[in-house]
C-alpha cells in the first residue's frame, strides 16, 4: 500500500500501523487534557488538619465584627489577619457583641461534661460518664461496626470518627493514614480522644518531641536521612522520557514527508502536543526530585524536655510550632494527608489541664474558662485563646510557605484547616456558638472570606462538608441527637 493514499482522517489504527513503538505514545497523547486537569484537580482539598481547642472561647471578644464579607477580626483572631481572605467563620447570630441563645453551631443537646467526642466523631458511647464508662456489646454503629465493649476505655464511642473515615479513603501512598498530635495537659482528669479507629478505639495523641520525631521520620527516613529512593525514581523517570522523546520525534519526523498537507497538520499536531506534554511532565518530575531532596534532612527545632519543663507545661510554647513544622514537612513529603493536633485537654478541675506559662501566669485553661464573669480569669482566657489563635495562623503561614510542584500552588491553597471546640462560652460548658472556623485555599471547594452569622445548626453538617471537600462522600454521619444527613448548606463555592 502506498503510504501516500493515506485518509486525509489520519486515525489512531493508521498510525499505529505506521509508527511502531512509537504509537505507544499515543495514548499519553489522548490522556494529555484529562492529566493537566488532574494536576490542577480544582474543588478538592488534598491535605487536611483538625485543630481541636478544648473548654470553649470568650465569646464577648472572640467573634469577629461586620458584614459576611466585611468583617473586621477581633483582637483574639489578629493573628490570622493576613490570612483573613482564607476564612470561613461558622458564627452565631449576634445580639451587639454576644451571641443570641441557641444560636451558630449548636449541639441539639449540651454535650456531656468532659468527653470529647462528640466533636468528630458526632456520638457518644452508651453509659458515658466523663471518666471511665461502658458501652453495651452487640449490634451496630451507623457505619455497620459491631459496637465495642471497652469497660475500662475512657469516652469510647461506636465506629470511626470523621478524620479516620478520610483518611483511610485518601491515604494513597502515604505511609501514615494520619499524625495525631497532642500538647500535654498539667495534671486534668479526663484524656477526651477525639480520634477513634473503625472499631471504636481511642487513637493515640503523639505528646513528645522525640516521640513524635521518631515515629514520623524514624521510619520513613532512617537516621534522619532523605528519600533517596524518591529521588532516584525521579531520575529514572526523566531519563526515561528523554528516551521517548527521542524516538517519537524520529518516527514522527520521518513520517511527516509522506503524508498529504492534511495529515502534516495532524502529525503536527500531535507533536506540539506531545512537546507540551512533555515540558509540563519533566516540569512535575522536577519538582518532585526536588521536593524529595527537601525532605532528605527535615530541620527539628529544640522543645525543651527537662522535667520542670514538663511539669509546669512550658514546653509547649515551643511544642506547638514545632508539631505543626512537622505537619507542614509531612503534607510536603506526602508522608500524610491528614493530621490532628489537641490543646490539652478539657478536664482537670482547678488544678488540671493545659498551662501557658509565658504568659506570665500558671492558670490551667480549664480552670480560667469557668470565670464565673470574674475581669481577671476573663482576661487570663482571653490571652490563652489568643495564643492559639496565633498557633494557628502559625501553621497557616507554614503551609503558604511550600510550593507544590507542578504548578500547583503553595500546601495552603490545597489545605483544609478545620479549627473547632466542644463548648461555645466555656464558662457554662454551653452547647450553642460552638466556635467552629475552616482556613486554607481548599482546593477551591469552600467560598472563603466570610463571616457567616448562622442559626442553630448542627456541627455534625459542618464534618460532612469536610469530609465532601476531601472529595469523601458522606451521606449520613452521627448518632441519635448528633446525627445528620447532609452538609452545610451555602457554603461551597
Amino acid at each position: 500500500m502506498n503510504i501516500r493514499r493515506f485518509s486525509h482522517s489520519l486515525t489512531r489504527r493508521d498510525l499505529m500501523k505506521r509508527l511502531g513503538a512509537a504509537a505507544l505514545a499515543l495514548p499519553a497523547l489522548e490522556l494529555f487534557g484529562g492529566e493537566s486537569r488532574a494536576l490542577a484537580a480544582p474543588g478538592k482539598s488534598k491535605f487536611l488538619v483538625f485543630l481541636y481547642q478544648p473548654n470553649g472561647v470568650p465569646s464577648n471578644v472572640f467573634w469577629p465584627t461586620g458584614t459576611e464579607t466585611n468583617f473586621q477580626l477581633s483582637s483574639v483572631l489578629m493573628a490570622c489577619t493576613p490570612f483573613k481572605d482564607r476564612m470561613l467563620i461558622l458564627g452565631p447570630q449576634l445580639a451587639g457583641n454576644m451571641p443570641v441563645t441557641g444560636t451558630g453551631m449548636t449541639y441539639l443537646v449540651p454535650p456531656p461534661q468532659h468527653q470529647a467526642p462528640v466533636c468528630l466523631a458526632a456520638r457518644i458511647g452508651t453509659g458515658c460518664t466523663g471518666h471511665e464508662c461502658t458501652v453495651t456489646p452487640g449490634g451496630h454503629d451507623g457505619w455497620g461496626l459491631p459496637y465495642n465493649n471497652q469497660d475500662t476505655a475512657v469516652n469510647p464511642i461506636d465506629g470511626p470518627s470523621i478524620d479516620q473515615v478520610i483518611a483511610m479513603a485518601v491515604q494513597g501512598s502515604s505511609p501514615f493514614s494520619s499524625l495525631n498530635f497532642g500538647m500535654h495537659p498539667v495534671g486534668g482528669d479526663t484524656p477526651s480522644d477525639i480520634n477513634y479507629a473503625p472499631d471504636g478505639t481511642p487513637l493515640k495523641r503523639m505528646a513528645s518531641a522525640d516521640e513524635a520525631w521518631n515515629r514520623v521520620f524514624g521510619m520513613v527516613m532512617p537516621g534522619g536521612g532523605g528519600n533517596t529512593a524518591g529521588v532516584l525514581q525521579a531520575q529514572s523517570d526523566l531519563r526515561k522520557q528523554a528516551a521517548l522523546t527521542n524516538l517519537l520525534n524520529s518516527r514522527f519526523s520521518s513520517l511527516r514527508t509522506q503524508v498529504s498537507a492534511y495529515d502534516r497538520n495532524v502529525l503536527d499536531h500531535h507533536l506540539a502536543s506531545l512537546r507540551t506534554f512533555e515540558d509540563r511532565r519533566a516540569q512535575l518530575l522536577m519538582g518532585e526530585m526536588t521536593q524529595q531532596m527537601q525532605c532528605m534532612q527535615p530541620m527539628r527545632t529544640a522543645v525543651p524536655a527537662d522535667a520542670n519543663s514538663v511539669r509546669t507545661g512550658a514546653d509547649s510554647e515551643q511544642m506547638s510550632p514545632f508539631f505543626m513544622d512537622m505537619i507542614a514537612t509531612a503534607f510536603s513529603c506526602n508522608l500524610t494527608k491528614v493530621a490532628s493536633v489537641t490543646f490539652g485537654t478539657p478536664g482537670g478541675g482547678g488544678t488540671g489541664g493545659m498551662r501557658m506559662p509565658w504568659l506570665g501566669f500558671t492558670d490551667p485553661l480549664h480552670a480560667v474558662s469557668h470565670h464565673g464573669g470574674n475581669p481577671v480569669m476573663l482576661d487570663k482566657y482571653r490571652q490563652m485563646t489568643t495564643w492559639i489563635a496565633g498557633q494557628v495562623a502559625g501553621l497557616v503561614q507554614r503551609l503558604a510557605a511550600v510550593q507544590l510542584p507542578g504548578g500547583a500552588g503553595t500546601l495552603l491553597d490545597q489545605t483544609t484547616i478545620y479549627w473547632f471546640n466542644r463548648h461555645g462560652e466555656g464558662n457554662v460548658h454551653a452547647n450553642f456558638a460552638v466556635p467552629i472556623i475552616i482556613l486554607g485555599g481548599t482546593g477551591g471547594y469552600f467560598k472563603m472570606g466570610r463571616y457567616l452569622q448562622l442559626p442553630a445548626t448542627n456541627p455534625t453538617k459542618g464534618l460532612i462538608s469536610i469530609a465532601n471537600a476531601m472529595g469523601v462522600n458522606v451521606p449520613t454521619f452521627g448518632q441519635k441527637e448528633f446525627a445528620d444527613s447532609a452538609p452545610l448548606a451555602g457554603i461551597a463555592a
